[in-house]
C-alpha cells in the first residue's frame, strides 16, 4: 500500500484508520469498518493532494459508516481550505460538544482539543448577512435564494452567518421578481442587502374568459370553441369520421412496446445477476486460504464489479417487471369501452418500480 506523511496536527493517515476502528459500535459489520478505513485512507490522500472537495466527500462517507472525531476534524479542515467557514464551524462544534467516553482513544481527545483551537481561529472571519425584501404586501409565495440555496422564510430579514467573499442573492414571488444582487462580504463583516420586488413581465397570463359585453365574438367563439388556461376545447360535436378507435389502437401498440421493453429488462437483469455471482466467486477464490496483500487490489476490483453488476440486475428486473405489468394493463384497458381518458406509464426509482395511471 502506498503511504504518505501528512503535515497536520493529527500525524498521518494511519491515525485516522486507527480511530475509525478503535471503538466499534453495536450493529456495525466488519465490512462497514473495513469500508470506513478504506474511505478514510482515500480522504487523507485527497486532503494531502489539495483535493479538498474530494476529501470532504470521502471523510463524510467514512463518518456515515463509523463515527470518529478525526473524520469530522478532517472534514472541518477541508471546508476551511475551501473558504467554507460556516460549514467548518459546524463540524468543529460537533466535535467540541461531544462527550468523549473515559475509555475512548487518546486520538479522540486530541481531535477535540484541536477542534477547539482551530474553531477559535476562524470565528472572527465569519461574516453576517441580512437579506431584506421590499414589495407589495399581498405578494404570495415569496422565495429568497442565497447562492442558489433557498433561504428559510424565518431567516428572511434576519442576520445569518456567511462565508467571506461574494454572494449572489435573488427573490421571486407570484407575479413579481427582484433584480438579482451580488454582494461582497469581508472577513468578519456584518452587512445587509435589500431586494425590491417589481411586477414580472414574464409571469403567466390570466386565463381567457368570455368576451365582454358589447365586444364582437371572435372567430373561434363563433365556431363554438373556447379557450381556457391556454387549452382549446370544442363546444360542438366531434368531427365526422372520429369514431374514437384511435385510442384503442394506441393502447395495443403501447402494450406490445411495453412487453418488448419488459423482455429486454428481464434479459439484462438475468445477465448482470450471473455476472455478479461470477465476480463474487472470483473474489472468494483470490481470498481462499487467506487474503494476501498482493491480491488486495484484485479482490477489491472483483467485489466492486460484483456490486455494480448486482445493482444493474436490480434495475433491469425492476424495469422489466414494471413494463410487463404496464403491457398487461394496457391490453385490459384496450378492451374497455372508454379508453380515451385512460393513461398508464411505468416508473422506476432507487430499488423500486411500479406503474402510474389515470382512469
Amino acid at each position: 500500500m502506498h503511504r504518505r506523511t501528512f503535515s497536520s496536527a493529527l500525524g498521518s493517515a494511519a491515525f485516522v484508520l486507527v480511530c475509525a476502528s478503535a471503538v466499534p459500535a453495536i450493529g456495525q459489520t466488519d465490512e462497514q469498518r473495513a469500508g470506513a478505513r478504506s474511505l478514510a485512507t482515500e480522504g487523507a490522500s485527497a486532503f494531502s493532494d489539495g483535493r479538498y472537495k474530494d476529501a470532504v466527500d470521502l471523510f463524510s462517507k467514512a463518518e456515515s459508516l463509523v463515527h470518529a472525531p478525526p473524520h469530522l476534524l478532517f472534514i472541518a479542515r477541508a471546508h476551511v481550505k475551501l473558504n467554507q467557514l460556516v460549514r467548518a464551524r459546524e463540524a468543529y462544534l460537533k466535535i467540541t460538544r461531544e462527550q468523549i467516553a473515559p475509555n475512548a482513544p487518546q486520538a479522540f481527545r486530541d481531535a477535540q482539543s484541536a477542534s477547539a483551537r482551530e474553531m477559535a481561529a476562524i470565528e472572527p472571519k465569519i461574516g453576517a448577512l441580512t437579506v431584506k425584501v421590499e414589495g407589495p404586501a399581498d405578494a404570495k409565495d415569496l422565495q429568497v435564494k442565497l447562492d442558489g440555496t433557498l433561504v428559510p422564510s424565518v431567516l428572511v430579514g434576519s442576520s445569518q452567518p456567511v462565508d467571506p467573499g461574494e454572494h449572489h442573492v435573488e427573490a421571486v414571488a407570484m407575479g413579481f421578481r427582484a433584480q438579482p444582487r451580488t454582494i461582497k462580504v469581508g472577513d468578519g463583516e456584518r452587512t445587509s442587502v435589500t431586494l425590491k420586488l417589481d411586477a414580472d413581465p414574464n409571469s403567466a397570463p390570466t386565463s381567457v374568459g368570455a368576451p365582454k359585453m358589447g365586444e364582437p365574438a371572435t372567430a373561434s367563439s363563433a365556431a363554438g370553441v373556447s379557450t381556457v388556461g391556454g387549452q382549446v376545447s370544442s363546444g360542438g360535436s366531434s368531427a365526422p369520421g372520429d369514431t374514437g378507435t384511435s385510442g384503442g389502437s394506441g393502447m395495443r401498440i403501447g402494450a406490445y412496446t411495453a412487453f418488448g421493453i419488459g423482455a429486454v429488462g428481464v434479459g439484462l437483469g438475468t445477465f448482470f445477476i450471473l455476472r455478479s455471482s461470477s465476480k463474487r466467486t472470483e473474489a472468494d477464490n483470490l481470498c481462499a486460504g487467506g487474503c494476501k496483500v498482493e491480491n488486495r487490489a484484485a479482490i477489491d476490483d472483483a467485489d466492486s464489479a460484483a456490486d455494480s453488476a448486482r445493482t444493474l440486475s436490480i434495475v433491469g428486473f425492476a424495469v422489466g417487471g414494471a413494463s410487463v405489468v404496464t403491457g398487461i394493463l394496457l391490453l385490459v384497458l384496450d378492451k374497455g369501452s372508454d379508453t380515451k381518458s385512460a393513461s398508464v406509464r411505468p416508473w422506476v426509482g432507487l430499488g423500486s418500480a411500479g406503474v402510474m395511471g389515470r382512469f
